[in-house]
């Protein structure tokens, strides 16, 4: 794809900090349309982008702008489902985060919607773009040490309050079934409690992807800084990958190259890379992540509440 204009709805610390960097390096595209939710927000933004750009504090406005080829929609999870439905009623790309939406009909009619048009919706999922996910898929895929019996993924981050179970499982989740070329069958979710009210801050998600159990392990509330680690179980050997740095410690530290994050993100320059100057982008590739993600969500939230396993 080639883009040219771009309007930004949303303008937090993840815009200004992940997108605009890599934006800024290119002559074209460029942000020309910027719309917030507060007057500070606004005046934060012409200061980075001067008179080279309109503003807004209604996107609606923003979106009658016709020369606008892509949107960078970043929103907290509760108005995912309002903007985008809104963006879908005009003939423009988008890039956005998962979810859809908490309602599970309300996303299969968004998810319907995106199958009838021709823009495409593109779901931010930058870790599975890190070139150590191909490398990893291929050493399973090349059987080379031997059949894969499980796996399990750690995430370690001071996210709570803020993060859930149903917002953040699209990324990690996404690396494993980008890992496995497979999605899972059914899913648990197991979250701690605590007294007044159920957290999910805390908890394991198991993933049955028929053949194997993989574990996502995550702890939202730890004053460790951040960190994913993925641990493969094989019959002749085990991985452990520290997927922050693409280093495979568990073989003598090997490292795979990948493009040094922006904001601490892995992946987000390969992300965006491939979604401005990609080749044969497939629509029908989006959709599809999109559709299985916003199922495994809908099942784990719908796990989380049964303390049941949940079929996809």
């Amino acid at each position: 794809m080639s883009y040219e204009n771009i309007g930004l709805i949303g303008f937090g610390n993840w815009v200004k900090s992940a997108y605009i960097p890599f934006v800024n390096n290119f002559k074209n595209p460029k942000i020309k349309y910027v719309s917030t939710k507060t007057e500070k927000s606004l005046e934060n933004a012409k200061k980075i982008f001067g008179n080279d750009a309109k503003y807004f504090l209604n996107y609606k406005e923003l979106l009658k702008n016709k020369e606008i080829d892509l949107i960078i929609l970043s929103v907290p999870d509760e108005i995912h489902e309002d903007l985008l439905l809104e963006i879908l009623s005009y003939d423009v790309d988008c890039i956005f985060e998962m979810p859809l939406t908490a309602n599970k009909l309300n996303s299969e009619y968004i998810i319907q919607r995106i199958k009838d048009q021709e823009n495409l919706i593109i779901p931010n999922l930058e870790m599975s773009y890190l070139p150590i996910v191909n490398y990893l898929s291929s050493i399973i895929g090349g059987n080379k040490f031997g059949k894969l019996l499980g796996a399990k993924l750690k995430l370690s981050a001071n996210w709570w309050p803020g993060f859930s179970v149903y917002s953040s499982s699209p990324w990690y989740i996404d690396v494993l079934n980008k890992i496995f070329k497979a999605t899972p069958v059914k899913v648990r979710s197991n979250v701690e409690k605590k007294i007044k009210f159920p957290t999910e801050s805390k908890g394991v998600t198991i993933l049955d992807y028929e053949k194997f159990l993989a574990e996502w392990e995550f702890n939202m509330e730890s004053t460790d800084g951040l960190s994913v680690v993925l641990d493969l179980f094989f019959e002749n050997k085990n991985m452990n990958i520290n997927l922050m740095n693409s280093e495979i410690i568990s073989e003598n530290n090997k490292k795979i190259d990948f493009f040094e994050p922006y904001y601490g993100w892995p992946g987000m320059h390969e992300f965006l890379e491939k979604v401005f100057f990609g080749k044969n982008v497939k629509k029908k590739k989006y959709i599809e992540d999109i559709e299985s993600l916003q199922k495994i969500s809908n099942a784990l939230e719908l796990s989380m509440r049964t303390n049941q396993w949940v079929n996809l």
